[in-house]
């Protein structure tokens, strides 16, 4: 098995020259067996199940490499931001935490996010096994033309709407968004029992919708004890059969968009998650209890720090004005560009110069055809959703728009490393 460094080179090594140069220093995402796309078909894999032709292949055979393979049951542990490089960093700070002493039973890893490396994108790849140009959910805010308006897509609202509402009014039916099915409709005939711990005002949320249809039970949590209590009972009783329980935590993603990695903020978050795994979930299960357990870690995405002198406000240059015929859409780090004359030269030259270097301007249609979003074929609205040009963020810079910048402070979306890279912890839960 490569070493964790080995593999991690390997990750930031490759690269494209004719979409992101090795001077960028980004990460492009390895949908081929090593990325968060890979994951659904290594879960079906582990369980004796199957995925369907159009899913991503499985993780390349050393992220499995010494781990039992006769586990009845998989924890899925999600928590969200939590990149590869800042996990790292916590456990060496860290040495008796739990999940490092796991990892010394089992193997962490990194792997790349999806492109854009943003959680509505990432959870959809994580909930069917497609990849984003396969199941369209690309990115946060999306230009939705069969409703004719730009939608932010975790709750389904207008960007330039009101709080209240939502184009599930309008006759969106979040069931019936993703062309592919879900993990819950994919493994259920086949025998395996999936389950999702999800914070309480989440259950009837329009991505929850949109994401895990066909579950077989979705569990509400009020808080992190909450969560490993609930987890706990469930673990203790599981089914007969084979299951999937996804566990998904947003502590830490909140944390670092309202503060950045400063002040110690998203670091306390993981440290709750963490204490209350060990005292309320691991500790109350019996040896036999857990020695039916696999235990996977992973994350969507990483961040980085986005001060306020680091954005470019979209809504006042007039060159991105001029030129757009909808506001941009995607992320604010890797932003679609729908423009009211297409992608001409002539355009294309104006918009470089306007974005300066801050932004790697590429054609929609060129990241398309070098694999950005994946390699199969893309979902009926997905290239609607694309527009004619994307903007690549350098560095920390980032669009702006309704003066965002003086409430976020930490951002995702783009291919740097502390974004792209993830961790693969999994490790027998018996230790």
């Amino acid at each position: 098995m490569p070493s964790p460094e080995a593999v991690e080179q390997a990750l930031c090594a490759r690269s494209d020259p004719a979409l992101a140069p090795p001077s960028e220093g980004w990460v492009l995402p390895w949908y081929e067996g090593r990325s968060l796309v890979n994951v659904p078909a290594t879960l079906a894999r582990l369980l004796g199940a199957n995925l369907p032709a159009w899913a991503a292949p499985p993780l390349e055979d050393f992220y499995l490499e010494g781990l039992p393979r006769d586990r009845e049951h998989i924890l899925l542990v999600l928590l969200d931001a939590l990149g590869y490089r800042q996990f790292l960093r916590l456990l060496a700070e860290r040495p008796r935490c739990i999940w490092g002493r796991l990892a010394e039973r089992g193997m962490l890893l990194p792997m790349t996010s999806v492109c854009p490396s943003t959680t509505a994108t990432a959870l959809a790849s994580l909930a069917t096994g497609a990849e984003p140009i396969v199941h369209g959910l690309l990115g946060y805010e999306l230009w939705l033309r069969e409703y004719g308006v730009l939608t932010q897509m975790l709750q389904l609202k207008p960007v330039y709407g009101t709080d209240d509402e939502c184009i599930t009014e309008w006759g969106f039916v979040p069931e019936a968004f993703l062309p592919v099915p879900s993990l819950g409709q994919t493994l259920g005939p086949q025998g395996i029992t999936t389950v999702l711990f999800t914070p309480a005002v989440y259950i009837q949320s329009a991505l929850s919708r949109i994401l895990y249809r066909g579950f077989s039970r979705i569990v509400g949590y009020t808080d992190v004890a909450d969560l490993w209590l609930r987890a706990a009972q469930y673990f203790a009783q599981p089914p007969a059969e084979r299951s999937l329980s996804l566990v998904y935590f947003s502590g830490i993603d909140t944390a670092i968009h309202l503060h950045g990695s400063e002040g110690g903020v998203w670091e306390a978050q993981f440290d709750l998650v963490t204490r209350a795994f060990e005292s309320h979930f691991y500790n109350r299960l019996t040896p036999a209890q857990r020695q039916r357990v696999l235990l996977i870690l992973v994350a969507d995405h990483g961040f980085v720090d986005t001060p306020i002198e680091a954005a470019l406000d979209a809504e006042a240059d007039p060159v991105l004005r001029q030129e757009s015929l909808i506001p941009y859409s995607g992320e604010s780090r890797l932003a679609y560009l729908h423009l009211l004359y297409g992608a001409e030269p002539a355009v294309l030259e104006r918009l470089r110069a306007a974005l300066g270097e801050r932004f790697l301007l590429v054609e929609a249609n060129h990241a398309i055809s070098r694999g950005l979003f994946g390699h199969g074929a893309p979902g009926p609205e997905s290239l609607s959703r694309l527009g004619q040009a994307i903007a690549l963020a350098r560095g920390n810079h980032y669009l702006d728009r309704q003066g965002k910048r003086f409430k976020l402070r930490g951002r995702h979306g783009g291919l740097l490393p502390e974004e792209m890279l993830i961790p693969w912890l999994a490790a027998p839960l018996d230790f």
